[in-house]
């Protein structure tokens, strides 16, 4: 594959459409069938905390995408790998700030659901589209990126 494809990794489903589609889930499933973690609205703030820390995660690693001047967007090509940043601690920062903020959200309504959801987005997450991005990164980039995956875990 040479740098110039047009293709991408193939990812057919947009990603922040797998979060909240399981967030949304785990919400709809605590109104019909309720699984509360605690009572009070401390568990809510700490749950808000987590989420904007993981829009923050999420933001960060926006900006180094185009800092670099390649796509974000999982369906388009990649001219680059990033090896910088959130990039050296997680080979899916953006991934990883989805699961974070499933996290948050399952805290801030409140719901076993909600935290049942989490492992289930990470799966999703891994079967839609991570898998599609490693061997299309693999195919394009050869061992400059398999040394990376060697050096950097998926997830953290």
């Amino acid at each position: 594959m040479t740098s110039e494809d047009k293709r991408g990794p193939g990812v057919k489903i947009p990603p922040p459409l797998l979060a909240v589609v399981t967030i949304v889930g785990a919400w709809g499933l605590d109104r019909l069938f309720p699984l509360p973690i605690a009572a009070g609205n401390g568990i809510r703030w700490t749950g808000l905390a987590i989420v904007a820390l993981a829009f923050l995660l999420a933001l960060v690693t926006l900006l180094q995408f185009l800092l670099a001047k390649t796509h974000v967007e999982p369906w388009r090509p990649t001219s680059v790998v990033i090896r910088s940043g959130a990039f050296r601690f997680s080979r899916n920062p953006i991934y990883l700030a989805f699961c974070i903020a499933a996290f948050g959200a399952a805290l801030v309504i409140d719901s076993w659901w909600g935290i049942a959801a989490v492992p289930l987005l990470g799966w999703l997450l891994l079967r839609c589209a991570i898998r599609h991005e490693e061997a299309y990164l693999e195919a394009k980039f050869g061992e400059p990126y398999l040394a990376y995956k060697r050096a950097v875990r998926r997830w953290l």
